[in-house]
């Protein structure tokens, strides 16, 4: 359980665990429909076959189109056959290629002996090779953070996320070999996620968030010697293939495995990054408090399981920002936002003044547009030879993208202590 409100940033991995063979290609929601019911339901973008998306510009435009915020933070959906969401998008070949230039060299390996045993462990891959990915991929799932940074097809979806859905995105990719009965334990992110299913298949079972145990941290569920036990049933068990896309909400569990995949599996993870970036509302509440100086009198794990998910959830900009609502409106829609939350937390610690907290809004959307600068995705090249100029202007390159970043999240830390710097 997360102990205190303060600002703070946490990334943390978005994963994966286990299947049956009965699984291929059927989807199964509980809640009494067949199956064909439900994919008839919630199955409804099949890219070219019948809503003619040819790229997943197209996509992510009709997820900001009001597709995703139906399921925001609520349930699981799936899509089907979107175009562009396969091996063009990322391969085994790339992560070969991006072994050999060095790109690899921070990947870690998530032991599957453990992850077997119901616990997340993960070590640096060391996959400087192909042959150091593939002795890495037999000890277990091989991930990579910031992949978007280093492989141009990852690259022009991160942009895409920033341009149709307005919320900063990270980009990871996973390798499992096939017949992996795990991949990865039951365990819960603090990323709402895409998982965009490019080779071999992977089947995944999710769950809503379990209930909020003290000293355990409700977005990273199943990890740091934690387990999670007692599950039931998943709400939703599917098997992937190219070209399919899973999203799975902030602190939803999940698990996957490659038990019944004849080939190897890769798939890369968009991360829409509000609670890392400080874009929900208990990061924005606690800057008001810090501001008007005051403590937080309100103890999180006391809060029923609405009122929480509530406090964790997104500040509405980018895609969830009500269409009705300009930049104009916006201060006085968000300080009404923020003061009904005060008053449901039942927080008596004053927030500060209308013009305060106009403040504090303005500033959250200049942050916010900050976070999706259309340089962190732009022009990043092909995978280079290591040791090669090319490759050394890529690092320098990637070096200097995260350093722009880093300082726009500083800012928000400045904005919090009263500094505008």
């Amino acid at each position: 359980m997360r102990a205190s409100l303060s600002v703070a940033f946490a990334l943390l991995t978005a994963g994966t665990a286990a299947t049956t063979k009965s699984a291929a290609r059927r989807v199964r929601y509980r809640g009494g429909e067949t199956a064909q019911q439900q994919q008839t339901r919630r199955v409804r973008y099949r890219g070219g076959e019948t809503a003619q998306k040819k790229t997943l510009d197209d996509f992510l435009r009709h997820l900001g189109g009001g597709e995703l915020e139906a399921v925001w933070e609520k349930t699981p959906k799936l899509w089907r056959r979107v175009d562009g969401c396969g091996p063009e998008l990322f391969s085994f070949e790339d992560a070969v290629k991006g072994a050999e230039a060095g790109l690899l060299d921070n990947a870690a390996v998530a032991d599957g002996a453990q992850a077997e045993a119901g616990r997340w462990v993960a070590e640096k891959a060391g996959a400087s090779s192909a042959d150091d990915l593939r002795r890495a991929l037999a000890k277990g799932t091989v991930f990579f953070n910031g992949a978007g940074l280093a492989f141009p097809a990852l690259a022009a979806l991160g942009a895409a996320c920033h341009r149709f859905l307005g919320l900063p995105a990270n980009i990871n990719v996973y390798v499992t070999d096939p017949q992996r009965e795990v991949s990865v334990s039951p365990h819960s992110d603090a990323q709402n996620v895409l998982v965009f299913q490019c080779c071999g298949m992977k089947h995944w079972r999710v769950w809503p968030p379990p209930p909020r145990e003290r000293n355990k941290d409700p977005f990273g569920r199943g990890k740091g010697g934690d387990r999670v036990e007692g599950l039931g049933e998943p709400l939703l068990d599917v098997t992937l293939e190219p070209g399919d896309v899973l999203y799975v909400p902030l602190g939803w569990v999940h698990a996957t495995s490659t038990a019944d995949s004849a080939e190897r599996s890769c798939h890369a993870t968009l991360g829409v990054d509000t609670y890392f970036y400080g874009l929900c509302w208990s990061n924005a509440r606690s800057i008001a408090l810090a501001r008007n100086k005051v403590g937080d009198d309100v103890d999180p794990g006391a809060l029923d399981d609405s009122t929480f998910s509530r406090l964790y959830g997104a500040v509405p900009v980018g895609f969830l920002r009500p269409r009705s609502i300009t930049d104009e409106d916006w201060p006085d829609y968000f300080v009404k936002e923020l003061r009904a939350l005060q008053e449901d937390l039942g927080g008596a610690s004053p927030l500060g003044d209308d013009a305060a907290l106009r403040e504090l809004a303005a500033f959250y959307l200049t942050y916010a547009r900050d976070l999706i600068d259309e340089r962190k995705y732009a022009d990043v090249p092909e995978p280079a030879q290591r040791g090669s100029f090319a490759a050394l202007a890529a690092r320098a390159s990637r070096d200097a993208r995260n350093s722009r970043e880093e300082r726009v999240r500083n800012g928000l830390v400045a904005f919090a202590r009263g500094s505008n710097g």
